[in-house]
């Protein structure tokens, strides 16, 4: 991963913008390898490892000099992202690695529902979001509500991860925005 970078820019953001512009696909790359390394992939996602390595070190000014060494601190920087999360997640003993798949209406929100009046309500909710999103992002959405990988919803919707994985963002958003209009309404 030689950069083809000029050595004499001072402001470290553009530097960065350029180091990513450049190598952003091998650094996500490396930071989706990693994951799968450690048995991470249904646990984080190589963007978002990337974007917190890029953000702390526009934060502090990248330290290295040359866009060489700036490039070989990331790659440390993801490498080191990575094994944080894991160690995080194996100090709360967790088993990350045995994710079991279930039904989205059997998943827990946030209160337990007990009660058939609240497991009613939840179920209206659901069915209201799922009415107000096409076919193909209901699909989505309910895959990755099962914890299933990127690699996976996209085949099933017929796009690259990466654009299944923003097309779910953006659909979640979506609803998110409709339920606070629909709040400020009432």
């Amino acid at each position: 991963m030689s950069s083809q970078l000029p050595t004499d820019l001072n402001d470290a953001k553009q530097t960065l913008e350029i180091v990513w512009n450049q190598h952003g696909d091998q650094l996500r790359r490396r930071a989706r390898t990693r994951l799968r390394q450690y048995g991470l992939t249904g646990q984080t996602e190589s963007m978002d490892i990337c974007n917190d390595v890029m953000a702390d070190l526009a934060r502090r000014g990248p330290r290295p000099t040359t866009p060489d060494e700036i490039l070989a601190y990331i790659l440390r920087a993801i490498d080191n992202q990575v094994l944080d999360t894991f160690r995080k997640l194996a100090s709360q003993c967790r088993d990350f690695r045995r994710n079991e798949a279930a039904p989205v209406e059997e998943l827990r929100i946030s209160a337990e529902m007990t009660t058939p009046s609240q497991i009613s309500i939840r179920r209206e909710i659901m069915e209201s979001v799922r009415a107000s999103l096409p076919a193909e992002e209901v699909l989505a959405v309910d895959m990755m509500l099962e914890n299933r990988d990127w690699h996976e919803i996209g085949d099933a919707i017929g796009m690259k991860p990466d654009a299944a994985r923003m097309k779910v963002r953006r659909a979640i958003e979506r609803i998110r925005e409709q339920m606070a209009r629909q709040t400020v309404d009432e």
